[in-house]
């Protein structure tokens, strides 16, 4: 057993930092390392299961589920429940050293290891703004509201989130008008066979969803999309005009990375691409030989699309836990830690429910747009719930403190 203080910092309790921070509890508490202490830091006081916001739109009650409140993750991986050890703070993090994060409240908090896992930021609905756990339920059924009572919903954007928004849409609102749009010759990544798309297509027309593709719509420099009942038309690159009562755009997220400054400025190099993404080696670790105890799991990082699903951030979160693992126990062993790589697999299955009926599959060599089989495999294994049972997992105490 050793008796060092070790203290990993986790910012960002996304599906990448969820797992890091399970893993690495777990492992303290197995006996070998008591004193190891972990710090979860996030600008929310919950996490939000966003795979299922597609139903929380049209099903209130499932809504309320998705917020699970960060103060209790680790409760139950406390060695000594009665002094715990694991904390969370919630704040916003503005800038980060070799040693220190520093918060937008002018908290700073020292570290050994550092996981940034601040993912990445979706558009409502398909995310929530609010940082409250009673405002972020108050703002779900907001959004709930106001779709029940538009009479015509545009969505604006084809990958796996809006079609998914439409279809749940269309199928417990048939009188209403929906239509979807989409930039591209087809639905979801391109990565997906196109086959997939056919059938996507054809299963929204069923209920009742019209689809437009390679069709690029104009949105006015000011435009927000909250979610909100708002009469508005766009108009697309063909010129035909897009009039709603709500509209949701559903056109990719954004990356919010600008707390690297402090440490590119004392590197004077950037550590980040164009669009915001961490850089990251082979080991998910920062890419820059003097921060080896610093890694970016998750959407965050570079790494491409592919990789940017939350399987895959699930499975980073898992390597990067291994590898703090081998790092904290190496100086017992007297041997360098010998770290593994992420496999850097990069996404080829997909599961799309079109309402809570039908959907495309493609995975295990199969490709099942049109066929009845897409329907089963898509409702069974993902429209259910979306994943949420299994989430439920993970916050086995759901009352905050």
């Amino acid at each position: 057993m050793s008796a060092r203080e070790i203290h990993v910092v986790i910012v960002g309790v996304s599906v990448a930092g969820i797992k890091v921070a399970k893993t690495l509890a777990t492992f303290s508490k197995s006996g070998g390392y008591p004193n190891l202490r972990i710090t979860l830091i996030d600008r929310n006081a919950y996490h939000y299961h966003a795979l299922g916001a597609p139903r929380s739109i049209v099903d209130k009650e499932f809504g309320k589920k998705l917020i699970f409140p960060l103060s209790t993750l680790l409760t139950s991986h406390e060695v000594d429940p009665y002094s715990p050890k694991h904390q969370f703070i919630q704040g916003e993090l503005t800038s980060v050293t070799a040693n220190t994060v520093s918060l937008s409240d002018g908290q700073t908090v020292s570290f050994d290891y550092l996981v940034l896992a601040t993912g990445s930021r979706n558009k409502l609905p398909a995310n929530l703004r609010s940082q409250s756990i009673a405002e972020a339920q108050e703002e779900a059924a907001r959004m709930f509201d106001n779709i029940a009572q538009a009479q015509s919903i545009l969505i604006v954007g084809g990958g796996a989130v809006g079609v998914e928004m439409a279809g749940e849409i269309g199928h417990a609102y048939p009188d209403k008008t929906v239509t979807l749009v989409h930039s591209a010759g087809r639905l979801l990544p391109l990565n997906f066979k196109p086959a997939l798309s056919d059938g996507v297509v054809s299963k929204l027309k069923r209920v009742g969803v019209t689809v437009y593709l390679n069709e690029k719509v104009s949105i006015p420099t000011g435009t927000t999309f909250d979610c909100s009942i708002r009469p508005l038309t766009l108009y697309g690159a063909s010129g035909r005009e897009y009039t709603s009562d709500l509209q949701i755009l559903a056109t990719g997220t954004q990356l919010h990375t600008e707390y690297m400054e402090t440490l590119e400025s004392a590197l004077g190099t950037s550590l980040r691409d164009s669009r915001g993404g961490i850089k990251v080696n082979g080991y998910l670790q920062l890419d820059s030989p003097k921060f080896t105890n610093i890694f970016v799991p998750g959407d965050v990082n570079n790494l491409p699309a592919g990789a940017k699903f939350a399987l895959k951030a699930a499975e980073q979160g898992a390597s990067v836990a291994q590898n703090l693992i081998a790092l904290i126990k190496a100086p017992e062993t007297g041997r360098p830690a010998v770290l593994k790589p992420w496999d850097g697999s990069l996404m080829s299955m997909i599961l799309v429910p079109i309402g809570r009926n039908l959907g495309v599959f493609q995975g295990m060599g199969m490709t099942l747009g049109h066929s009845w089989w897409g329907d089963v495999m898509a409702r069974n294994m993902k429209g259910k719930d979306y994943f949420l049972s299994q989430k439920e997992k993970d916050f086995p105490i759901r009352k905050a403190f």
